[in-house]
């Protein structure tokens, strides 16, 4: 069980970030940025995101919210 004195300690800011679908202008700037990431990790050139893949990455809705989004960077990388 979780402890509820645990919650209390953890529970003092809240923060409530607005989904990205909400956020449209952050999705090609973080798409580039987990690109960038997993490329340098992988230790392969960056490959730039070509603009039909940016026009279905611009179209998808993301429900998994940047988490979905850095996966399916990484993947294509």
């Amino acid at each position: 069980t979780f402890r509820e004195d645990l919650l209390y300690r953890l529970n003092v800011v809240n923060l409530r970030l607005p989904s990205l679908r909400e956020r449209p202008g952050d999705i090609a700037v973080l798409a580039d940025h987990f690109v960038k990431k997993y490329a340098a990790a992988n230790g392969v050139p960056v490959r730039p995101i070509s603009a039909k893949a940016r026009e279905a990455i611009a179209a998808h809705r993301w429900p998994g919210n940047v988490r979905e989004l850095e996966n399916a960077m990484h993947r294509a990388v």
